[in-house]
């Protein structure tokens, strides 16, 4: 049923002006998808520019519009070519009319055109604004979780009800239009309440009584629900008790068929059309079509949609007008009209009296309609009505004078009519004007007093007999200029708002307007914010202390709030909270904590934008405590903790931090108590304290407290919370750094610019994005992460177990007999059964499908122990060495089977030398590489994820562990021997225990001492510089090589030689002194070592020690 219409012979009218159009008629609704024009063939007539309308009736015409405004079609340049569009939203109407409004100048309008599109199938059901449809199903209450209702409509007044479904419970949803505007209610309620806090509201559309189709879409899916109309769609949560409806078997179309329910929504049933209705896919016209049992009626249905015999009239601009002829000399005038716009001022109606130079003025004024007579000689008198009516509503007005008496109606409402009395007898007149007055009427007050009239008319009598409009559109009957006949060209403008940060809207005819006032921001769009972003920029500004308003994110859709700045030394912004003063808690336990909510004068999006925006935040923190515990160390739960903006429970407290969780006297080692890391934790029957500041600025601020063992005798605590400081502006442009990095893809005002021909020209820019680590990223190994500098680059080796400026030097440590270091992942906490969802909060971040491991060692005993990793859930990983040599991988991911065990023995690797290991697991496939060389592939059986990984530990494993047999053989002496670079996942245990013991979650225990395990590689201590430099170097860099260029003349190359060979025999001499010296000294502690180590580990710490005396020499140098 696709077709391509073509006009063939083309159009050509014989008179070419803005009032010619060109209409087809395609039989039946189509859906209309492209357009192409041509023009006059072998002629000079074509058309430049049109608009394209359509209709389902040939009457009440609308333009095609696209992105909210009119658009006007580009058409041809010559006679030939074929200009063809593809409409970007498809047009569903019977008639099309090509109306020209540029043409060639040298010609005259011509046209050829072709429609492209399908016939366009639907079903439709009439209302006559008295009847209703419903639709019944089976079962007598239903509780939907998913609704979907689809359907078009077209109205014939401002209001009625499109839908309505109700239930016992006070659920209901309910579609009505008000005023041109469609609004849902919908109410997920409950039997007790059915206050307006449970409903939400919410209003889509604008001017949808214009008679032509809109359609709509519900989609409701537990508690959230989008509403769809036409194009614009608004997505809300529903509020109530339930993430369902419970709703009566019956849904009705058209209006409320049962008096009584839900009093408060309008009574006025639907009067227009419906198409396509479907519910949750079931289309209902076609069920009432084949008059199934679901589906009965009220009042009189039509199964077609009769059309609208109304033609509305558009008023362009103020030189616009209609002029009528009336009945001269009669003693009574009587005029009655529609109109509907949106400007305040505006001539409606103007005309001279008969038998006198005098004559009447009906015009808008303030919303207002006014009237008023004059006579010369006289002062002007007149009256008004009604209020408001330049809200873009069809509003009627009846104007009747007849003798000395006027009436003016407004609405049909009698109450704001207005009356009067004059010494004046009225004739009516021969013209009447509607709009303005033509450029030759001498009527100066027509022409000076009042702008004309922008908007639209309909339903005009005068003397109680309509105008015929298609008589007026023909030039049978009276005049016009600059009007649009049979369509009215209203839009909304405020439809999508425009204005931001809660803007109000307001719109004449041209143009929209917002209204700032109140919201903290400035411009046409409210768009610009008129408080600063932080107390930093009002101090530059040299405001001194006081309280602010602060607008965190500028222009941002966050608001400004209220903030105390302190600018007397450091600028301090401080946000206070509900509750600063301190508070004693008693009787408060487990069953019955004691909880206290922290409101501040800022939501959480608003803090979370001013501490994002500052460079340091803080929030003093202060727990006082008699015989109350932060943590009960018998079961392993936090007695007390705080709940941050992240919603999540932390336990640590004020001068720690989060991956410590300690007190502050528990990093200072100032605890009352040097077995409990918190004073509180002592339990002591005297005041303490652990008090500090929380300074992780992702956890703050203190939303929450929560207290749990104050119940016990003699139990006692109080906190205090102090308010939010924050000091630093990452964004104020005194404090910034330029800019240091790549921007591509550049566009202005939608206009992409050319950074690279720009860049060519700019001192200090380069074209392109190469950056100093592209050149030289490779020099930061071993998983180092290179960092670009202004004038270099420098390696970050955070993430890495080995350290030095390019990440290269090794981490190692030797260990004595029984020595072990642990590294702790999180504290334990056990729970009770019917708690594991409180247990997942704690646990669940420490599930691991995937681990990647590195590590080197060098040992000559057997078993041994290289690593274990342990489990609060009884799960564990081991790699141990066998007792013939050969490495064995053991991993244990469920606690009801025997452990998956992996051997690697191609040889012994006891050996005494330096071997390097690589495990990789991802889920249930496991590689292994030994010495960069030996690669192996298993499937593990036992399991997937690694669940709430507790601790690894390298060397003897001390507490007491449910492991098998082999492990434990390997665990009865630990490691003996040197253990190097050893890494898991991103952490470095031995870089952590050698380099950052004091403020890392681990413990060392027994003989622990640094060693390079006899690497090649040599420590990079003397290098006292990190950031690396490259002026005046290209090309691949060798570490080998010094990175700035030097001198290349004959001198220079001489002196070099002699001074290398110099310093050669410098230090091969001093090497052999220092060897020399080493073994002496090595020899005395020997005899006084420990006479528990057996041989074999003196033995191999004979051999490290030799080897670390060479290795010390060996330095790596940067210049």
């Amino acid at each position: 049923n696709c077709f391509t219409a073509i006009c063939a012979g083309g159009w050509s009218p014989l008179v070419s002006n803005k009032y010619q159009w060109l209409q087809i008629d395609l039989g039946e609704r189509a859906e209309i998808t492209a357009v192409a024009t041509q023009g006059g063939y072998g002629s000079s007539d074509w058309v430049t520019s049109y608009l394209l309308m359509f209709s389902d009736s040939g009457r009440n015409w609308k333009q095609y519009r696209q992105e909210e405004s009119t658009w006007a079609f580009s058409g041809n340049t010559n006679a030939d070519s074929v200009v063809y569009y593809r409409l970007q939203h498809s047009i569903k109407a019977r008639f099309l009319r090509f109306v020209p409004l540029d043409w060639n100048p040298n010609g005259r309008i011509g046209m050829r055109i072709e429609v492209y599109g399908c016939m366009y199938r639907s079903e439709v059901v009439g209302f006559d604004g008295k009847s209703c449809l419903i639709y019944t199903f089976n079962q007598k209450l239903m509780s939907t979780l998913k609704d979907v209702i689809s359907l078009k409509f077209k109205t014939m007044q401002s209001d009625g009800i499109l839908l309505h479904r109700e239930g016992q419970n006070g659920d209901h949803i309910t579609l009505e239009l008000l005023k041109g505007k469609l609004s849902l209610l919908i109410n997920l309620g409950d039997d007790k309440t059915h206050s307006s806090n449970t409903q939400i509201n919410i209003t889509l559309g604008s001017l949808l009584d214009d008679q032509h189709w809109h359609s709509v879409l519900i989609e409701h899916f537990n508690n959230q629900v989008n509403f769809t109309v036409d194009k614009h769609t608004h997505h809300f949560h529903a509020k109530g008790e339930f993430n369902y409806l419970d709703l009566d078997y019956e849904l009705s179309f058209g209006g409320i068929p049962v008096p009584g329910k839900s009093g408060a929504l309008s009574r006025r049933n639907f009067h227009g059309c419906f198409e396509n209705i479907y519910y949750n896919g079931v289309s209902i016209i076609d069920l009432a079509r084949r008059h199934r049992s679901q589906i009965s009626f009220v009042g009189n249905i039509s199964f077609l949609c009769l059309e609208p015999h109304v033609i509305p009239i558009t008023f362009l601009s103020s030189r616009s007008y209609l002029a009528l002829p009336g009945t001269s000399g009669q003693e009574e005038v009587s005029i009655s009209f529609q109109f509907r716009t949106w400007n305040k001022e505006g001539l409606l109606l103007s005309s001279k009296l008969h038998r006198s130079s005098g004559g009447f003025l009906l015009y808008l004024s303030d919303g207002k309609v006014k009237i008023n007579l004059h006579k010369p000689g006289k002062a002007m008198s007149g009256i008004s009505a009604g209020a408001g009516l330049n809200n873009g509503q069809w509003h009627s007005v009846l104007f009747s004078a007849k003798r000395n008496r006027i009436i003016l109606i407004v609405d049909n409402d009698m109450t704001s009519s207005a009356y009067s009395s004059i010494s004046l007898q009225i004739y009516s007149a021969d013209t009447f004007y509607f709009g303005g007055c033509p450029n030759s009427e001498n009527n100066s007050e027509c022409k000076s007093s009042f702008g004309g009239f922008q908007g639209c008319m309909q339903l005009i009598s005068i003397g109680n007999k309509a105008v015929d409009m298609n008589s007026v559109q023909q030039n049978i009957f009276g005049n016009f200029s600059d009007l649009q006949i049979d369509l009215c060209g209203i839009i909304d403008r405020c439809l999508p708002n425009y204005c931001e940060h809660g803007g109000e809207c307001s719109q004449s005819w041209n143009s929209f307007y917002c209204n700032c006032t109140n919201t903290g921001y400035k411009g046409a769009t409210c768009h610009y914010p008129i408080y600063e972003q932080s107390c930093e920029a009002y101090k530059h500004r040299g405001n001194t202390s006081g309280f602010y308003n602060i607008d965190s994110d500028g222009s941002g859709p966050l608001g400004p709030f209220l903030v105390y700045c302190n600018m007397t030394d450091a600028t301090w912004t401080i946000i206070q909270h509900n509750n600063t003063n301190l508070t004693r808690v008693k009787s408060a336990n487990r069953e019955n904590p004691h909880t206290v909510f922290f409101k501040y004068s800022a939501s959480l999006d608003q803090l979370q934008a001013a501490i994002n925006h500052a460079e340091h935040c803080e929030q003093e923190l202060a727990y006082h405590c008699k015989k109350s515990r932060l943590l009960d160390k018998t079961d392993g739960l936090p007695l007390s903790w705080w709940i941050g903006r992240t919603n999540e429970t932390q336990t640590y407290w004020g001068g720690s931090s989060p991956t410590v969780q300690k007190c502050a006297c528990g990093i200072e080692g100032s605890c009352i108590d040097s077995q409990h890391y918190c004073n509180c934790n002592a339990d002591r029957n005297e005041w303490t304290n652990d008090t500090g500041f929380l300074s992780h600025k992702e956890h703050l601020p203190v939303t929450e407290i929560v207290i749990t063992d104050t119940d016990r005798p003699n139990s006692e605590a109080a906190y205090r919370l102090g308010p939010l400081l924050c000091h630093g502006d990452r964004g104020t442009a005194s404090r910034q750094k330029g800019f240091l990095g790549c921007i591509r893809s550049l566009q202005l005002n939608g206009m992409a610019l050319d950074l690279e021909e720009r860049a060519k020209i700019t001192p200090g820019v380069e074209p392109g994005c190469p950056g100093h680590c592209s050149s030289y990223g490779n020099l930061c190994h071993n998983g180092g992460k290179c960092r670009e500098k202004y004038s270099g680059f420098s390696c970050d080796c955070s993430f890495s177990a080995y350290a030095g400026p390019f990440c290269k030097t090794e981490i190692s440590a030797y260990f004595g007999t029984g020595s072990s270091v642990i590294y702790n992942f999180q504290e334990y906490y056990t729970f009770t059964k019917n708690s594991t969802s409180h247990a997942s909060s704690f646990y669940a971040d420490m599930t691991l499908s995937r681990e990647t491991i590195t590590f080197a060692f060098r040992t000559t005993r057997t078993p041994s122990l290289l690593l274990y990793v342990s489990s609060f859930y009884k799960e564990y990983l081991s790699v141990i060495l066998t007792r013939n040599g050969s490495l064995q991988i053991r991993y244990k991911l469920d606690s009801h089977q025997d452990p998956d065990v992996f051997t690697i023995n191609f040889r012994s690797m006891a050996d005494g030398q330096l071997h390097h290991v690589k495990i990789n697991r991802e889920e249930e496939m496991l590689l292994v590489e030994v010495n960069q060389n030996e690669r192996m592939k298993f499937i593990l059986s036992s399991g997937t994820e690694f669940n709430a990984i507790k601790s690894l530990i390298l060397g003897k494993i001390l507490e007491n562990s449910d492991v098998d047999e082999e492990t434990m053989k390997a665990n009865s002496q630990g490691f003996i021997g040197c253990l190097s670079s050893v890494q898991f996942n991103h952490i470095a245990p031995l870089k952590s225990a050698l380099h950052h013991s004091s403020s890392a979650p681990i413990i060392v225990k027994g003989r622990f001492t640094e060693s390079s395990c006899g690497t090649l590689t040599g420590a990079d201590s003397t290098l006292s510089e990190t950031t690396h430099s490259f002026a005046d170097h290209s090309g691949p860099i060798d570490e080998r090589q010094p990175l700035n260029n030097a001198s290349r003349n004959d001198s220079a190359i001489i002196g070099g030689v002699i001074a290398v060979v110099i310093f050669i025999i410098l230090c091969i001499t001093a090497i052999a002194i220092h060897i020399y010296k080493k073994k002496s000294i090595y020899s005395k502690n020997e005899t006084k070592g420990s006479e528990n180590e057996d041989s074999a580990e003196s033995a191999l710490k004979s051999e490290l020690s030799t080897q670390n005396t060479a290795s010390e020499n060996q330095k790596e140098y940067f210049f």
